[in-house]
């Protein structure tokens, strides 16, 4: 096909989506305010001679009652007059296709730092009864069906769409360049995420991530807005609208520009610790949003963005110079939860993106065994696996993995003898970090670590204690590990998960699932390279365990309660950056593709990661946050 051709068909297809996409937002998403007519109702408390909603008591509580004629309400809005915050619940009443009356409740919150509340409905009502606290007063209601655009979801719509064109008519891209089809997937989709997650943060801790972000962004003296104090303090009111969404945005932004300093905190030292400096693109653009003058709301989707960036950029590049697994790399970069942990406040992705592109150069050096060692690639293996590990060192094991090259890769021995020495040395040099620490600490008997959200932990007693009993800790770690193995390694929380938005463990998550576990066990079958040998399989098994037990053991020092039978804080996610080396332990090479080529087996993988990805941001952000 000509060039002019091809500019053609991919102009018309560019026209053709917009066009859907509006098409949708039109036909699909304002349906009901074109089959049952636009509206506007506001309702005040009924008196004598008036229109309006009747208020009565309600045991303890009052309730407020509208009264309709089967009619379609596709947003509620109230005004509430209280100086606190307060729950209150909307009961519902309608009819179905038979007339028999059915209920409906709803639970929400009102917030005093907003005007009012807006509410979801999207059906038929008869009847609309809301219960509040009796000191609370119902200014107004207002109940409407209006036509309205809603920008981003016609953006998700069509960057939706064109990936899936890209999919299925560009064959060189899918065929030979598979990650620009990651790299364009997850810049787009994550770009919806970034912009759709709501303010009052979601993910793992978040608050405490952005408050790490938030002082590096600062010099000597910590200057906390009102915004930025609430958002540390986990104070920001609830999204699950879009009329929230943005009440909440300008809320944010004018606490930030005209609300006085809440708290000034002075800072020992402006150097930025090695498990800090995942924060740096977040600081920078939080620093960056208050000198220019940007809205506060905008430097937190920055800040996401960037970290969102520096996640896609990494993995893009562990997808491209990969020389086996680019496709098993794909899924597990396109994971949801992946992109979600890129999508927020934190130091997950960081860490998961540089252990992947530097395991990604040492996969490389046991594939190429026609050659020699290649010292910028170890390098760079090297440096990605120690900056990734600045902020985890638990992962830094992954080094060893490299002592266990073939002899055949080396000039001579004494060349690979000092190889693999050198490899030891770095990797005792980052486990020094956090290990000799807590053993200094022990020995001197000074009392430090453990949570700082409270509780009887302390590294240094934990330490003694697993110390005083070795044998006890050992099998309490080795059965955590093997029962938990299952949910941790297979299960839907480290795939597709999004914290507190809640995750999918039905058909996105055996959708995943699925292709994964293909994946991992034919793409040996459709490269040219080689699966690794057995003795080099059993030597990253034994990697991959002494990670698995750094992780549950530092989290058993520093999170759980001294002596305590049980191992309290690790979570599936922390498994992530162990997906590619566990796809590649399972991986035999005897389950074979036949008649299946390049582009269709890449279109399955792609294809999959895409409408995975898509559907769980449609179902747990756009619909419970931006609709």
């Amino acid at each position: 096909m000509s060039q002019t051709k091809r500019i053609l068909k991919h102009s018309v297809a560019a026209v053709t989506i917009i066009v859907i996409t509006v098409m949708l937002e039109i036909l699909v998403f304002n349906k009901n305010a074109i089959m049952h007519s636009e509206y506007t109702s506001r309702y005040r408390q009924k008196e004598a001679g008036t229109e309006g909603f009747a208020t009565r008591k309600y045991g303890d509580r009052k309730a407020s009652i509208i009264v309709l004629k089967h009619q379609y309400v596709n947003k509620m809005s109230l005004e509430f007059d209280s100086e606190n915050d307060f729950s209150y619940t909307i009961e519902l009443t309608s009819n179905n296709k038979f007339d028999k009356e059915i209920k409906r409740t709803i639970n929400d919150k009102s917030y005093e730092k907003l005007s009012c509340t807006h509410v979801n409905i999207g059906k038929k009502v008869t009847k609309i009864k809301i219960i509040y606290p009796k000191e609370v007063t119902l200014k107004q209601i207002k109940i409407n069906n209006n036509f309205s655009y809603n920008w981003i979801r016609i953006l998700f719509v069509m960057f939706t769409l064109g990936i899936i064109y890209i999919i299925l008519t560009c064959r060189r891209i899918v065929a030979e360049h598979i990650e620009y089809v990651f790299l364009i997937a997850s810049v787009s989709l994550g770009l919806i995420m970034v912009i759709a997650l709501p303010e009052n943060l979601q993910s793992w801790d978040e608050h405490i991530h952005f408050n790490r972000a938030y002082m590096y962004s600062y010099n000597d003296t910590v200057e906390y807005s009102k915004s930025a104090w609430m958002l540390k303090t986990l104070s920001v009111p609830v999204v699950d609208t879009l009329e929230d969404k943005y009440a909440v945005q300008s809320l944010l932004d004018y606490y930030d520009s005209h609300g006085d300093t809440v708290k000034e905190v002075d800072k020992d030292s402006n150097f930025i610790s090695y498990s800090g400096r995942a924060y740096i693109l977040q600081a920078f653009s939080l620093w960056f949003a208050r000198e220019t003058g940007m809205r506060f709301s905008s430097g937190l989707i920055m800040a996401r963005m960037l970290n969102l960036f520096m996640y896609i950029i990494i993995m893009f590049l562990a997808i491209k110079h990969a020389r086996h697994g680019k496709r098993i790399l794909t899924l597990i970069g396109m994971l949801p939860t992946s992109i979600f942990i890129a999508s927020s406040f934190s130091y997950d992705a960081y860490v998961t993106a540089f252990l992947t592109l530097g395991f990604v150069f040492i996969v490389n050096e046991f594939t190429d065994t026609e050659s020699k060692i290649n010292w910028k690639r170890i390098a760079v293996a090297v440096i990605a696996i120690c900056v990734g590990s600045f902020a985890k060192a638990v992962y830094v094991p992954l080094l060893l993995f490299l002592c266990f090259l073939p002899n055949k890769k080396f000039e001579n021995v004494k060349q690979g003898v000092l190889f693999k020495v050198s490899v030891i040395i770095v990797f005792l040099v980052m486990m020094s970090t956090f290990v000799l620490p807590a053993l200094s600490n022990a020995t001197s008997g000074t009392d430090s670590g453990g949570d700082k959200r409270g509780g009887d932990t302390s590294v240094t007693r934990q330490l003694t204690s697993v110390v005083t009993h070795p044998v006890e800790y050992t099998e309490l770690l080795v059965e955590t590990i093997v029962r938990t193995a299952p949910d941790y390694i297979l299960g839907y929380q480290n795939k597709t998960f999004f914290a507190y938005l809640k995750g999918d463990s039905g058909v996105w998550f055996y959708m995943c699932l699925i292709v994964m576990v293909f994946v991992a066990l034919t793409e040996g079958t459709m490269e040219r390279y080689l699966p690794l040998k057995r003795k080099e399989k059993i030597a990253l098994a034994a990697v991959v365990a002494c990670v698995i037990c750094l992780i549950w053991t530092a989290l058993y020092l520093d999170f759980t309660p001294v002596g305590l039978n049980k191992i309290n804080g690790v979570q599936p996610r922390y498994y992530i950056p162990l997906l590619l080396p566990i796809s590649i332990l399972i991986e035999n090479g005897r389950i074979r593709c036949h008649r299946v080529s390049e582009f269709r087996y890449n279109q399955v993988v792609t294809m999959s990661a895409v409408l995975v990805l898509a559907g769980m941001i449609y179902q747990y952000i756009l619909e419970p946050c931006c609709f």
